[in-house]
């Protein structure tokens, strides 16, 4: 449009250049023929000149062969140069009609020149007739022609390019339209639905489209399905997993395997195993299992402020294509098991050692009795009572054993009743009064006769009875012992309170293991079996309650069993 516009003003200017010429020729013409015909005077010329300037409103120029300008209706001829060399001139001095379009030295401005030789009657050339309009008219005439083309040519423009907008638009729409929606695609955003209109062909593509962001979001939906189960199952297991790549890279680290492993960066996928675990066995092991490819299992101990035990099972781990990715170890805290496997041996020990003693003493004295002393009445006797006394010993370690085995059978199963606590108190003392009088040792109650409380009657029976039986061995002869109870805050407090020898600090993170002794010269005389405050413990714990102990050496001691009362 704009080079059409650009092309068609071009050709209006030269149009109306060439019409300005034929009409200035024309005038040319009419002008000569007068100035032949006529007989005018030299000296008339000037005034010739401007009359017919006025006339057809050219400029007038009256030339000699020579070139020196006679006349000129707009200037001053004698203050003019010489017009030999013009080019209009040159070509109306060879008969012809000089036609040149130039610039006016004279007037200073572009004018349009026509020029034809005048000849006398007798044919000699006299003059050259030269007449010139000046451009400015012409493209004055030529801009406001432009102004006018232009104005068109924007207006035609405008509505072209407003017609071409909306018709783009309405072709473009629907495509437009896929576009944004293929893009919230790409983003995740599977709700966008196209109902383009128009083509077939688009229809369908959008169908296709629709179709695909609903399988996406089908499939993401059960991918995130997958991965959320995936992560609620890691999350509870209870055995730790850590992943790596061939770079050591973490690929997959769960909670239990932070917890176990000390980890406390929360961003430690994607770093190194020897940046996030600092345990060198690790990493070893984890190097072995890459690069030998089978499955392999070690235990490992971390030494922190409490000793760790920990059981590692590697293997490969394969994507979908059964190439390997990594390797995936599973960590199992043992220390627990540890534990139990050394209190297991030590019971066995313990056990072993406490029943070798009474088995030795009696198999030596049946021995002893065999071979003559059974008739020595006297020693005979004596040797009986000693062989009694550790049958009896021997009588109350398995009871002892099995009465730990049973609480630890069945701890949930314990029956709990309200009862009076005063009466349950009242019911040990009486117990053990006969062997506090022995020793002169006095029992007081401190309880409140109404106080009921949900406990086990029996069991607390029992563990009230090993604390009082503990306190009257444990303590001299001519000292007293208080036994009380209270209800504080849901919790029933049960205490036995003795003045007896008292338990240094050493000894008490061990008071309540089987078998433990503080004085084992001392326990075993006093006939214990070195289990009392272990089977205290486990009755109070299966009442789901906690045992405390103050003591010091020489102060005595006091031993408290809170057991919680729930309201029902």
């Amino acid at each position: 449009m704009i080079i059409l516009a650009w092309y068609a003003s071009s050709l209006f200017n030269e149009t109306l250049i060439t019409t300005d010429l034929e009409i200035l020729s024309q005038r040319t013409s009419l002008i000569k023929e007068r100035l032949e015909t006529s007989d005018i005077d030299t000296t008339k010329l000037q005034q010739f000149s401007i009359r017919y300037d006025n006339l057809s409103g050219a400029r007038v120029t009256i030339i000699q062969p020579d070139g020196k300008v006679s006349a000129d209706s707009r200037e001053e001829p004698s203050q003019m140069d010489n017009h030999a060399d013009r080019p209009e001139v040159i070509e109306a001095l060879d008969g012809k009609t000089g036609i040149s379009q130039r610039y006016s030295f004279t007037l200073k401005a572009d004018f349009i020149y026509a020029a034809l030789p005048v000849y006398s009657k007798e044919g000699k050339l006299i003059y050259i007739l030269r007449t010139g309009y000046p451009l400015a008219g012409v493209q004055k005439e030529a801009a406001n022609a432009n102004t006018a083309l232009s104005l068109t040519v924007i207006f035609f423009t405008v509505v072209i390019l407003v017609l071409g907008y909306l018709a783009i638009k309405n072709l473009t729409k629907p495509i437009t339209e896929i576009s944004s929606a293929a893009e919230k695609i790409s983003k995740g955003d599977f709700s966008q639905k196209l109902y383009p209109a128009g083509d077939e062909e688009l229809k369908v593509l959008a169908e296709s489209l629709n179709s695909m962001a609903k399988q996406l979001d089908e499939k993401l939906d059960i991918i995130g399905e997958q991965d959320n189960l995936q992560q609620v199952v890691l999350k509870s297991m209870k055995e730790g997993i850590l992943a790596v790549d061939y770079d050591e890279r973490i690929l997959l680290l769960n909670e239990t395997a932070e917890e176990i492993l000390g980890i406390n960066d929360k961003n430690a996928i994607g770093k190194t195993l020897p940046e996030v675990v600092r345990v060198s066995e690790i990493r070893k092991f984890f190097l072995k299992l890459l690069s030998e490819g089978d499955p392999q299992e070690t235990e490992v101990l971390l030494q922190h402020e409490k000793d760790k035990f920990l059981q590692l099972s590697g293997t490969l781990l394969y994507d979908m294509d059964t190439k390997a990715l990594g390797a995936l170890v599973v960590f199992n805290d043992i220390s627990n098991l540890k534990h139990l496997d050394t209190l297991k041996k030590d019971l066995v020990a313990n056990v072993s050692h406490e029943l070798r003693t009474p088995v030795t003493t009696i198999k030596g004295f049946i021995e002893t009795l065999k071979e003559g002393a059974i008739d020595d009445p006297e020693n005979a006797g004596r040797f009986l009572d000693i062989i009694t006394k550790h049958i009896n010993r021997l009588n109350m370690l398995i009871d002892d054993l099995l009465i730990l085995a049973k609480l630890e059978e069945k701890p949930g199963e314990i029956k709990m009743d309200n009862e009076n606590i005063s009466k349950v108190l009242s019911s040990v003392v009486e117990d053990y009064e006969f062997k506090a009088g022995e020793k002169k040792i006095s029992i007081k109650i401190d309880c409140d006769e109404k106080l009921s409380a949900r406990i086990n009657k029996h069991l607390t029976e029992q563990a009230i009875g090993n604390l009082v039986d503990n306190a009257i061995k444990y303590s001299d002869k001519k000292t007293s012992i208080e036994v009380g109870a209270l209800l504080k805050k849901d919790q029933l407090i049960i205490y036995v309170k003795d003045e007896g020898y008292g338990i240094s600090e050493d000894h008490m993170p061990r008071l309540f293991e089987r078998f433990y002794r503080i004085d084992k010269g001392r326990s075993r005389d006093e006939g214990g079996t070195g289990l009392g405050l272990a089977i205290v413990k486990h009755i109070v714990n299966t009442m789901n309650g906690t045992i405390d102990v103050e003591s010091g050496p020489g102060k005595g001691t006091i031993f408290t069993l809170n057991i919680p009362q729930k309201n029902d």
